[in-house]
């Protein structure tokens, strides 16, 4: 693992970001966070795939996992950046998609998702699930898209009350919301959360779904530590 100081800051507002991508080099909107914000930007190599049952793709998602779950526990991002010979660009307007399953625990996943996309010059997407099981006549459907929405607008007005200025689409899909982030994804960057602070623990469904599907770049975002009870 190599180390590039961008700048230095106060070491309680850096927040590092870990760069897995095989050797390619690190976008420029990475390296325009990591300058302005005063955050490191480390750069980690994959190691070669171990000979045995699992393909290379499956040992190479399996080591970002556990690289994220690591970071999580130190507040840091990790961004698994798609460099697969091949990989097709999307055309029209840069897109940037988070998926937010709540708020406030959601919060760090909106407020990374925001800078990335000003960084990029790009939209922000800001998407959630409610499962199509619940059924047309299912009891309590109506609360559940109630609850989306208001989700959904609250995330945009924290969005625009940060980034002022920055165009953002709310989309709210009938999906579970490990399932969102698959092939079908039509963004450069997707935002996901990743293990909370505190507890430790590993990765989630929604952001183990995104390595393994997501077309585009992975961001995983540290989520905000569960209260403690009685606090």
């Amino acid at each position: 693992m190599t180390t590039l100081p961008i700048r230095h800051a106060d070491p309680v507002e850096r927040s590092g970001v870990v760069i897995v991508c095989d050797g390619s080099e690190a976008p420029d909107w990475v390296v325009q966070w990591c300058r302005r914000s005063g955050r490191w930007l480390r750069r980690q190599h994959l190691p070669e795939a171990a000979p045995g049952d699992f393909p290379a793709s499956a040992q190479r998602i399996e080591t970002i996992a556990e690289t994220a779950a690591d970071a999580a526990r130190q507040g840091v991002a990790v961004l698994a950046v798609v460099s697969e010979p091949g990989t097709a660009a999307r055309s029209g307007p840069r897109r940037v998609v988070a998926a937010v399953q709540s708020l406030p625990d959601d919060a760090p996943v909106l407020a990374a998702a925001a800078t990335a996309a000003q960084h990029m010059g790009a939209e922000l997407v800001v998407a959630h699930g409610v499962p199509t099981s619940f059924g047309a006549r299912s009891v309590g459907l109506d609360a559940a898209l109630d609850r989306a929405r208001s989700l959904l607008h609250r995330a945009e007005a924290d969005v625009l009350d940060a980034v002022p200025g920055l165009t953002v689409e709310q989309r709210l899909l009938r999906v579970h919301p490990h399932e969102m982030v698959g092939e079908g994804l039509d963004a450069d960057l997707l935002v996901v959360g990743a293990s909370r602070t505190s507890p430790p623990g590993p990765l989630g469904l929604v952001a183990c779904s995104a390595l393994h599907h997501a077309p585009c770049s992975v961001l995983l975002t540290p989520r905000a530590p569960l209260p403690r009870h009685g606090s």
